[in-house]
């Protein structure tokens, strides 16, 4: 049913025109109108409105364009399983991960992973949750490392939970308020445990809009009716951090990424007195499509790794 070539059909129809088509495909413009018109006639129906321009497709075209894509993506799909058959543990894995996710998780799971398999090249793609979401849906990354807020829904993504990981309360050691709390409070594992309340003592430094932990902690106030005084937002969570040791505010932080900053006597994690105060850490990849070998081996490892945490947490 349909001639080879079909990315010349896709091209036409996101370049808009025959003529600029014909220059992104390095071939002159004769020839893929001379295609256009094989495929036209090969398939009884015509595709484009050719009296417009830009070129417009009808809504036979519609349903084909549809169709294409669908063909193309099973061709990557198919080579990437050709590709795990021919090389059994061998390749790239294209990861996203956050960037302070990455300073924290990356030392404890990629050195057993290389030395595992030395032959998987692993691609670092880093950035906030919604362009790790983003990337995962334009396939422009096999696996993203991402935590789960309540409040969001990921129905077009296939999450894989890790672990469950508590957000933690980063607070200046030294503050007064952290201080009495200190002489005081009951402890859940090895850490202190601090009531709501103490968000009403202490100003607050959050992540930005477009992070899940900036979700996680909007969703975590707004149910426990709490309206603390934020001093800040920022993009990095190691700023908030070290913020927190120069004693100016306090911020919350995913236990995991409590190592990356730790300031010892400096600056105190607690647990929040709310159970549900935790959130998946979760290996992400797109709904429906064929996930490749290698990056099942580092999902794998992953668990390996990070699964003698669960206890340490909860």
């Amino acid at each position: 049913m349909i001639p080879g070539n079909y990315e010349y059909f896709i091209s036409i129809v996101q370049c808009g025109s025959l003529t600029k088509a014909a220059e992104k495909l390095y071939i002159s413009q004769p020839s893929l109108s001379q295609y256009l018109k094989r495929l036209e006639n090969n398939l009884g129906v015509e595709l484009f409105d050719h009296g417009s321009s830009p070129l417009r497709l009808t809504y036979t075209g519609e349903r084909y364009y549809h169709h294409v894509l669908q063909l193309q993506k099973m061709d990557k799909e198919l080579l990437k399983e050709f590709q795990d058959i021919k090389n059994d543990v061998s390749g790239r894995l294209r990861l996203g991960i956050a960037l302070w996710r990455g300073a924290c998780l990356l030392p404890e799971v990629f050195p057993c992973f290389h030395k595992t398999y030395p032959e998987i090249e692993v691609e670092l793609f880093e950035g906030r949750s919604n362009q790790l979401e983003s990337a995962l849906l334009h396939d422009n990354i096999d696996l993203a490392i991402m935590n789960l807020p309540h409040n969001l829904n990921y129905g077009k993504l296939t999450c894989e939970r890790i672990i469950e990981e508590p957000i933690l309360l980063a607070a200046p050691t030294t503050h007064p308020v952290i201080q009495e709390l200190l002489q005081n409070c009951p402890y859940h594992g090895s850490y202190p445990v601090a009531p709501l309340n103490v968000l009403n003592q202490l100003p607050l430094i959050i992540t930005k809009p477009g992070q899940n932990l900036t979700h996680e902690i909007n969703y975590f106030l707004g149910r426990n009716q709490l309206e603390p005084e934020i001093l800040m937002d920022t993009g990095n969570l190691t700023t908030a951090i070290n913020l927190t040791a120069r004693n100016v505010s306090c911020t919350f932080v995913p236990a995991e990424g409590a190592k990356v900053c730790s300031h010892p006597g400096k600056v105190t994690f607690f647990m929040m007195d709310d159970p549900d105060f935790h959130w998946p850490l979760a290996a992400v990849y797109k709904k429906d499509s064929y996930l490749p070998k290698i990056a099942q081996l580092f999902i794998s490892t992953l668990r390996e790794t990070l699964g003698s945490l669960q206890d340490e947490f909860m």
